[in-house]
């Protein structure tokens, strides 16, 4: 036998035969090749087409998450520059501060209240530059695996008018493991008297 005398349609003829189809009614075949249809277009509304609309839903939803957390972030720095822009009498309210007040104790208990203790990854002090009378005290710290909400809440206590506290710098990148979840450090200055 000749391999070119061999049909391609010969499967299909034989499976064809096999099922009967010549002996459906054009009605019959009508109905089940509409069945084959709608299968095939199951299938393939459930196997491709479902998880990439599921695909962008959480894209779309993961940008609305973006969204929500820069509008905050925007509206932290604006109050900030509020807050610097009001810093009034400094040395007045340094007065006013109880007289066994550090930076470093303050952290921990402004972080202890945001109930962010346990992300904290180092609290670093330090005495740096003079300004005029006053010493600059400075803590460098890092938190890790925290929430927008809970920075957010963190931020709000840390910075105090009253106590002269201020957040000089701060540094914010996603935790690379964790999605919605950020690596944040933060550089908290105040001043004091000369020692």
């Amino acid at each position: 036998m000749k391999l070119s005398s061999f049909s391609s349609s010969a499967p299909v003829q034989s499976l064809l035969e096999k099922s009967g189809w010549h002996r459906m009614s054009r009605q019959e075949q009508l109905m089940v090749a509409g069945l084959i249809v709608i299968v095939t277009a199951i299938l393939l509304f459930h196997f491709i087409f479902s998880p990439l609309l599921e695909s962008r839903q959480r894209l779309q939803k993961s940008l609305v998450t973006k969204n929500i957390e820069l509008q905050q972030m925007h509206d932290m720095q604006q109050e900030y520059r509020s807050l610097q822009l009001q810093s009034g009498n400094i040395q007045e309210r340094i007065r006013k501060r109880p007289k066994n007040f550090t930076l470093f104790s303050y952290i921990e208990k402004q972080a202890t209240v945001a109930k962010v203790k346990s992300n904290i990854k180092y609290l670093k002090p330090s005495e740096i530059n003079k300004e005029g009378d006053l010493d600059e005290s400075r803590v460098d710290m890092k938190l890790q695996r925290i929430s927008t909400a809970s920075l957010v809440n963190f931020l709000k206590g840390l910075e105090s008018e009253k106590n002269v506290v201020f957040i000089n710098r701060i540094s914010i990148q996603e935790h690379g493991k964790d999605q919605g979840y950020l690596n944040v450090v933060i550089q908290v200055i105040t001043f004091k008297f000369e020692s």
